[in-house]
């Protein structure tokens, strides 16, 4: 059984939260910028990266279970923990009165953990055991360099927190958010079903190196 939550998720959750505190104390008069909350955001999508995990997927691959029961109770934990954090968050901000509108910042929050967990379900539908390790990483470091890209080219990129921008860039928010969950249901079809052929494959094949040993 593998154990949840795997400690590269509780880090990086932990590390979401510690950022925005210190932001908080360091500079208490002049409140938590932006750019930090920006970062935390991309944090926790980071660790949404890792609810996909399976360390042990040699063996939980061959089980009659299906692959959507074994996720369920690390994607609800994992969720659990995710919200959890945005809400400590979130109090952090509204002590130090800098708190993005709730709707807007909860949202791209959202769509920010369905494309990690989309690119996740794609690795792991090719036989990656812990695609968070390659896809956490990614996407912050993906999301800060596009954080900075925004302000030296002087365009919208992220959803603007004061109203401005107009809607063209909230729909294609809400278009990368749909077109993420669309991903993740279908690279997430069970391996014994149309589709799970590569799954099986690396399967069989890691159950006979281990055989050989």
């Amino acid at each position: 059984m593998t154990a949840w939550p795997p400690r590269a998720y509780a880090a990086t959750v932990a590390a979401a939260v510690a950022l925005v505190l210190v932001a908080s104390l360091v500079r208490p008069d002049s409140g938590v910028s932006p750019l930090v909350v920006r970062i935390t955001e991309l944090v926790l999508a980071g660790a949404a990266a890792y609810l996909l995990d399976d360390a042990a997927v040699v063996l939980t691959t061959v089980t009659p279970v299906g692959l959507w029961r074994r996720r369920l109770p690390r994607l609800v934990w994992g969720v659990v923990g995710l919200v959890g954090a945005w809400a400590a968050v979130s109090l952090l901000l509204r002590w130090r009165e800098s708190q993005p509108p709730v709707g807007w910042g909860t949202g791209e929050l959202v769509v920010l953990c369905l494309v990690a967990l989309a690119a996740s379900a794609v690795l792991a539908g090719r036989g990656e055991a812990e695609p968070g390790s390659v896809v956490g990483p990614v996407v912050v470091l993906v999301g800060i360099t596009t954080v900075f890209a925004e302000q030296v080219l002087r365009t919208t990129i992220f959803v603007p927190w004061d109203g401005s921008g107009g809607s063209g860039v909230r729909m294609a928010w809400v278009a990368a958010g749909v077109l993420a969950l669309l991903v993740v249901v279908g690279a997430s079809r069970d391996p014994a079903g149309r589709g799970g052929r590569r799954v099986r494959e690396v399967t069989a094949s890691r159950i006979h190196d281990s055989g050989s040993v």
